[in-house]
């Protein structure tokens, strides 16, 4: 599993540069490795084979197109100070994706150089799991996929708290509140499958991984490369 190109933990961030991701995401995508990382280590502790490096450049990447599911650029709403090459780049980056979601967006920017990565990143997409084709399959897609729905923000919470909260704020990605209601009863369930899956492998419970607990498990050490 290790034969698939990557770029290195330096070369993901600098990816991260190019895109002028926003300070927000980029806090939420390191939030998200460090969680999908935790299971992961763990996994191959129980002797599964996992390719760590694999996963944690994927949490890093699967949000840099994220702006083009913002419904507008309100520079206003950003915690950071917007210089006018982030507008650029921001604009650019809609203008070429704006008819994708962000995980086909970035799908498309990386294929090329990076093909399984891209591929796990273009499966973390939150209707994914409808569809047999384009639900994530392997380990590496699933952990990915599942710990993107723990992090709120920047922080681990429960899959619940989590659910509820994107369900608020993208109800204009199914198109209708109506759509939304009937998308989410159909998705969720196998969102929590999914997360019973992965911790049946694991002598953990899900609400005990919190950011407290992998803090003081880990010793706070960063991924090596």
């Amino acid at each position: 599993m290790k034969d698939c190109n990557l770029p290195t933990r330096e070369e993901c961030f600098d990816i991260i540069e190019e895109f002028h991701v926003p300070s927000r995401v980029l806090r939420h995508s390191l939030a998200v490795a460090k969680l999908a990382v935790f299971l992961a280590e763990r996994l191959r502790e129980k002797g599964i084979g996992v390719n760590v490096e694999l996963l944690d450049r994927a949490c890093l990447l699967h949000d840099i197109a994220r702006v083009c599911d913002f419904k507008e650029l309100d520079y206003g709403k950003f915690e950071q100070p917007v210089t006018e090459q982030d507008k650029a780049k921001w604009i650019q980056i809609r203008a070429m994706y704006g008819g994708m979601g962000h995980e086909e967006a970035a799908y498309d920017i990386l294929k090329q150089k990076y093909p399984r990565l891209a591929l796990t990143i273009r499966k973390h997409r939150y209707m994914a799991m409808l569809d047999e084709k384009a639900r994530p399959d392997t380990l590496e897609e699933k952990l990915a996929y599942y710990a993107d729905m723990r992090v709120m923000e920047d922080r681990i919470v429960p899959l619940k708290d989590r659910l509820e909260d994107g369900h608020k704020r993208n109800v204009h990605l199914h198109g209708t509140e109506a759509q939304s209601k009937i998308n989410t009863a159909k998705v969720d369930p196998l969102i929590y499958r999914l997360e019973a899956e992965i911790f049946d492998k694991l002598d953990l419970q899900p609400l005990g991984v919190t950011d407290e607990f992998i803090d003081s498990y880990c010793g706070g050490r960063e991924p090596k490369e």
